[in-house]
C-alpha cells in the first residue's frame, strides 16, 4: 500500500490482498517456467506491479483524457504474465482487459491467475498483434504494452482502436518527437517509488485524417 501512495495511485486492503496473492503464484510459476526475468519480490513488485498501476497517473478524467471505468476496452499487448492488464484490472474491476500473448506458457499461468483470483471481463488471445484482427474483441478504447517495441504498436494500432480511442506507451524517458499520424494527448515523468527509476508515461491519440 505504501507503494502505491508515493505513486500517487492509492490501493485498497482489498486490491493488496489480491495482488499479494498474485505475486507468490508469480514467484511459485517462474521457479519452473520462465514468466519474468525478475526473481527477488521487492523487484517485481516495484517493477512489475507499481510500474503497471502507474498507468492510472495519466488515466484520469479530463480534457482529452480517457477515463477507466464501465466499458472501457483495454487491449494489452504481450502482456507476459499479465503486466500491465491483468493489474490494472485488479485495480479497476470495471475494465475491459484483452490479454494478448503469444507464448502458450505464460498464457497457461494468465489463465490459472484469472481463475484463482476470480475475475470477469479478462480474455486471454495466444496471437501476436500482427495476427489480431479488430473483429476478435475490438475495437478498443486503449491500446498499451509494456513489453513490444514502439514502432510495431504504433503501426499496428490504427485499425485496432476505436474512435477517439488512444496509445500508451511505458518508456524510460519521454518522446523527444511525436510519431507520424498521432497526436500527444499527456506526457508525465516520474520516478519509481522504493527505486528512484525514471519513468514516462506517453498517451497518444490518431490525428484527424489518420
Amino acid at each position: 500500500m505504501e507503494g502505491g501512495l508515493q505513486l500517487g495511485v492509492p490501493l485498497s486492503p482489498h486490491t493488496v490482498a489480491r495482488l499479494v496473492l498474485y505475486l507468490q503464484e508469480l514467484v511459485r510459476w517462474n521457479a519452473k517456467v520462465n514468466l519474468s526475468g525478475l526473481t527477488e519480490e521487492a523487484d517485481i513488485i516495484t517493477k512489475h506491479f507499481l510500474d503497471s498501476l502507474a498507468a492510472f497517473k495519466v488515466l484520469k478524467v479530463g480534457p482529452g483524457l480517457i477515463r477507466p471505468g464501465p466499458g472501457l476496452r483495454v487491449l494489452d499487448v504481450g502482456t507476459g504474465a499479465g503486466f500491465p492488464g491483468l493489474v490494472l484490472k485488479l485495480h479497476d474491476p470495471e475494465l475491459a482487459i484483452t490479454l494478448l500473448e503469444p507464448s502458450q506458457k505464460k498464457a497457461a499461468f494468465l489463465h490459472h491467475m484469472i481463475g484463482l483470483l476470480g475475475v470477469t471481463g479478462v480474455s486471454v488471445l495466444i496471437i501476436r498483434i500482427e495476427d489480431l484482427t479488430a473483429g476478435q474483441t475490438g475495437p478498443f478504447d486503449l491500446v498499451t504494452t509494456r513489453a513490444l517495441k514502439p514502432g510495431l504498436l504504433l503501426a499496428e494500432s490504427p485499425r485496432l482502436l476505436a474512435p477517439n480511442g488512444t496509445v500508451l506507451l511505458f518508456r524510460a524517458s519521454p518522446l523527444e518527437a511525436v510519431p507520424p499520424g498521432y497526436r500527444l494527448i499527456r506526457q508525465e515523468s516520474f520516478t519509481l517509488p522504493f527505486t528512484n527509476d525514471p519513468r514516462t508515461l506517453t498517451l497518444l491519440q490518431l490525428s484527424p485524417g489518420s
